[in-house]
């Protein structure tokens, strides 16, 4: 019994990796075919490597969307409850409201060398570092000022303010992450009044210490 669920299941990942030969080849021809330069067809096939290495063909949204709900709430849970309880903006938020908002998480992938926010920019939205590791750099590129990997967080100032970054952030390679937008985040806040009071109050206190910073 044991061996026959193997030998289906080394099946099953044979036909995923035909497939997916069969989908890079439609890519590469279209590539060639616009006459795309070498180094972003390299970087795309890159991508595209890096997808069935770390899934093996398989589309986290495209899985959680075909659960039952209470299925696909278990499952984001498990995958991004503990990122988000990490996260002050959340430390004493009901349970019910930490659900809402992890639903409301988009997974991302940046390849190696992407910018995921630059500084002057608006920013609109948040990120969790689900794998890998990004770097947090001044304007000009020349100073770094943080290397930030799995675990933890960036850009939860944009949820609350609706103002320009204060820094650039790179991936320094291969990066798995989740984003929250602020839009999607509204729609959850409005539904927790007690949290959306003291969000203001955090709101105003963050507004307060950014500009005792930029005088």
């Amino acid at each position: 019994m044991v061996i026959g669920n193997i030998a289906g299941l080394i099946a099953n990942i044979d036909v995923a990796k035909s497939q997916y030969r069969e989908k890079l080849d439609k890519i590469n021809s279209f590539l060639k075919y616009r006459n795309i330069p070498d180094h972003l067809m390299k970087k795309i096939n890159n991508y595209y490597s890096y997808l069935w290495d770390t899934r093996k063909g398989y589309d986290e949204i495209e899985f959680l969307h075909d659960l039952p709900v209470a299925l696909k709430e278990s499952v984001a849970l498990h995958l991004n409850k503990e990122i988000i309880e990490r996260v002050p903006l959340f430390e004493k938020a009901d349970a019910s409201l930490i659900r809402d908002i992890i639903l409301q998480l988009e997974p991302v992938v940046f390849t190696p060398g992407d910018y995921i926010v630059r500084s002057g920019e608006l920013g609109r939205d948040m990120f969790f570092i689900s794998k890998g590791t990004v770097t947090v750099l001044s304007a000009d590129e020349k100073t770094i000022y943080a290397t930030l990997k799995a675990g933890q967080f960036f850009g939860e100032i944009s949820l609350l303010l609706s103002m320009p970054r204060t820094a650039t952030i790179k991936a320094a390679g291969f990066c798995d992450l989740y984003r929250l937008v602020k839009d999607q985040f509204d729609v959850v806040v409005e539904q927790y009044p007690d949290f959306k009071q003291s969000i203001k109050v955090l709101a105003e206190k963050r507004r307060e210490e950014v500009q005792a910073l930029t005088r």
